[in-house]
């Protein structure tokens, strides 16, 4: 799938630009804080229907607009997602519309019209930062993959939050034990299926080629009957959940020293780099193999965080990728013009 325009209006600090991506490679070249990393923003909004960097919709909406547009085109559909404050003209609105061809859709039948994979400087933190990172990660392709998963994710999620405050009443004398029940229940379920998808994924990392031999070690929080059982005095004391997905990590080893050591606590910082690439190349592979469609690839300002051989590894994706990246750097603009694998490529100056 090929994106071939997107248009912003009141998208942050956009009131109205159009972006046509005519060639594989698109390299959008400017300052910081010029707006390139919105346009890829706003690219991943179209392909997941999530902000990597909003925690609220209105905070995509430029000051002063009760609402925002982004609208992209591929070779087949028209995707668009209509952002609001909540209220439009005085009238109650969702806070997020989607539309395909025209026709206003639920989320999920609109995102992964097209897929992305998006690669930040923040992800270089993913070895070595904290586990809520490691879990994002895992869900990103899996809640654009399966319904069922993205489903059960937001299930679980809503369900636990409802538990640990039962929890805490329950400790406080001021709720029944039996009120649980139910709760337990619908963690169990949903549970079980977040940690069978995330199993399969990190199962299939193994089967992705990389110049050096990492492999990803799934360390579930196992949720069942017995561990329920097992943890629920302490639950109550603790007034939270302490076992299910939500305690979920996963870890990254490398040979070192002649045995698989994680390499976030022994690798040194490139070794811990090139895992990064590693990941995303899986989330690649994975997203590729599963569906019927291949990722576009957004890399947003990575390459300068990249020595030159990392970068040549990352430049070598785009022969099988739309590739859009973002720069201030102009070595790197000379960088991408000059490669083999970059020829077929489009400057664009913000």
């Amino acid at each position: 799938m090929t994106l071939r325009t997107i248009a912003l209006q009141d998208f942050r600090a956009y009131s109205n630009k159009k972006i046509d991506f005519e060639k594989s490679i698109t390299v959008l070249v400017g300052p910081n804080a010029i707006g390139k990393t919105t346009i890829i923003e706003a690219i991943h909004l179209l392909s997941t229907g999530g902000s990597f960097r909003a925690t609220k919709t209105d905070e995509m909406i430029k000051f002063g607009s009760e609402l925002a547009r982004v609208t992209g085109k591929t070779e087949d559909d028209t995707i668009e997602v209509l952002l609001t404050t909540g209220l439009v003209q005085g009238k109650r609105a969702a806070p997020r519309i989607f539309s395909l061809n025209g026709v206003r859709k639920q989320k999920r039948s609109v995102t992964g019209a097209f897929q992305s994979v998006v690669f930040r400087p923040e992800d270089m933190r993913l070895i070595e930062g904290s586990p809520p990172r490691r879990r994002a990660f895992l869900d990103a392709p899996l809640m654009l993959l399966f319904p069922d998963y993205d489903r059960s994710l937001s299930t679980y999620d809503k369900a636990l939050r409802r538990r640990n405050k039962l929890l805490q009443q329950v400790r406080e004398g001021e709720m029944s034990k039996t009120t649980l029940h139910y709760w337990n229940q619908t963690l169990l379920k949903h549970g079980t299926l977040i940690q069978k998808y995330r199993q399969r994924l990190v199962e299939y990392f193994t089967q992705v080629e990389f110049p050096v031999s990492f492999r990803g070690h799934y360390l579930p929080s196992i949720i069942s009957e017995e561990r329920q059982e097992k943890y629920y005095s302490k639950e109550i004391a603790a007034g939270r959940s302490l076992i299910g997905p939500q305690k979920d990590d996963v870890s990254v080893e490398l040979v070192i020293g002649g045995e698989f050591r994680d390499i976030g606590t022994y690798g040194s910082r490139g070794q811990q780099r090139l895992a990064v690439l590693w990941l995303k190349m899986c989330e690649l592979a994975f997203l590729t193999d599963q569906s019927d469609q291949t990722p576009i690839l957004l890399l947003d300002d990575i390459l300068s965080e990249l020595d030159r051989e990392k970068r040549e590894m990352v430049l070598s994706l785009t022969d099988t990728y739309q590739t859009i990246l973002t720069t201030a750097t102009k070595s790197i603009v000379d960088e991408v013009q000059s490669s083999v694998t970059a020829q077929d490529a489009t400057i664009i100056l913000l």
